[in-house]
């Protein structure tokens, strides 16, 4: 590893996110770690708390929060730049799969307020 190559803020802290949402980090990292990646985190904590005896509010305000991740994730997509050449399609893909997640958190968001 270069000793001299400039680092980063550490993956998931606070500054990596702000670099994340603010499309800085390459275009594969922006996709796969920031949809993929935070998945680890958010998802067991999404079953948690539909299994747990809370208000369905509770869960269904995460993932709202969730959608509008999402959706500020989808701008970072268009932002980001890649670290090779890549085609335009590998981003409009991106862009599209990750409003997709945004659509699906937010519908789902909508069904647990509704059972």
């Amino acid at each position: 590893m270069d000793k001299d190559a400039p680092k980063g803020p550490a993956t998931f802290s606070p500054g990596w996110f702000r670099e994340l949402l603010a499309g800085r980090l390459s275009l594969g990292d922006t996709f796969w770690i920031g949809n993929y990646g935070t998945a680890l985190f958010h998802q067991p904590l999404v079953v948690f708390l539909l299994i747990l005896p809370v208000p369905k509010v509770v869960p269904a305000a995460v993932l709202a929060l969730l959608a509008l991740y999402e959706l500020a994730l989808a701008r970072a997509v268009m932002l980001a730049r890649p670290k090779v050449e890549t085609p335009l399609g590998w981003k409009i893909v991106g862009v599209l799969l990750t409003l997709g997640f945004a659509a699906l958190f937010g519908n789902f968001a909508r069904s647990v307020l509704a059972m």
